[in-house]
């Protein structure tokens, strides 16, 4: 097992579990106690988890990884304002696919007052539940539940999206790094993502200022694979400059609905 796939594992236990010990994952693992004390030592690093002595928790206020319950009471002002600067971009009877996100659900919130006919391709739960009184056409992939996102992740949701075409992504990132690009906790939810940006025309980024200059586990776009990031007015003057500098188009949306959002 490489060293990524077995991080990830960690992650998952400490998800279902709360903590973990050193010994125990040793003996689970089949390697030395050592070589997952780096591992610990390096998901801390990234903010994945707080080291312990003999071991390691997991926590639901992480910042990198908090419950969706959680996430959709976080930056609320912000991703409202993302949602609507996103709501311009979509036209009648576009073929969208929807990522798994707190952000994205609220722009389906506002989606669903100004829209009579649209295509809905998600691995979102909650994004499904939200649309089931539309008379929308709506396809939910396959797949794992993931319960800390309510995504459906993993070979069922890729091999779903291979199969369909859509004209727009709307996708959530829980991190964006100049380094490591557009990032998710999860591997699998990672390639989902990737087959999600695949099957589309245009891809846009829904992603709050909080999550600028941080990255997590798993990359699954690089900084130009994305057409368009849209974020608010919080976000590190230094991270757009280096945007710019690479002729990265993002916009920035306005925390007011009535102020026009400044795009480069």
């Amino acid at each position: 097992m490489r060293s990524e796939e077995r991080r990830s594992k960690i992650i998952e236990l400490l998800e279902q579990k709360g903590s973990v010990l050193v010994e125990d994952l040793a003996a689970l693992f089949e390697v030395s106690q050592v070589t997952i004390r780096k591992d610990l030592s390096e998901l801390e690093a990234r903010g994945l988890l707080h080291r312990t002595h003999g071991g390691a928790t997991y926590t639901h206020k992480s910042l990198f990884n908090p419950s969706f319950r959680e996430k959709i009471h976080l930056q609320q002002a912000e991703k409202q304002a993302i949602a609507r600067a996103a709501l311009e971009l979509i036209e009648e009877g576009d073929t969208l696919i929807l990522d798994a996100g707190s952000t994205t659900l609220a722009l389906v919130r506002l989606m669903k007052r100004a829209f009579r006919s649209l295509y809905i391709i998600t691995n979102s739960v909650p994004i499904a539940s939200e649309l089931s009184e539309t008379r929308w056409e709506l396809l939910l992939t396959g797949g794992l539940v993931r319960h800390h996102s309510m995504a459906l992740i993993g070979p069922a949701a890729v091999r779903t999206l291979e199969v369909y075409h859509a004209d727009k992504a709307f996708m959530c990132a829980t991190g964006v790094s100049l380094q490591t690009g557009y990032t998710t906790p999860n591997p699998y939810e990672a390639q989902t993502k990737q087959a999600m940006l695949r099957a589309a025309d245009t891809r846009y980024a829904l992603v709050d200022s909080s999550k600028l200059g941080r990255a997590t586990l798993a990359s699954f776009a690089a900084l130009d694979e994305i057409d368009l990031l849209i974020s608010d007015e919080g976000a590190p003057r230094d991270f757009l400059a280096q945007l710019e500098q690479r002729n990265l188009p993002y916009k920035l949306a306005p925390l007011r609905a009535e102020t026009h959002p400044a795009a480069v």
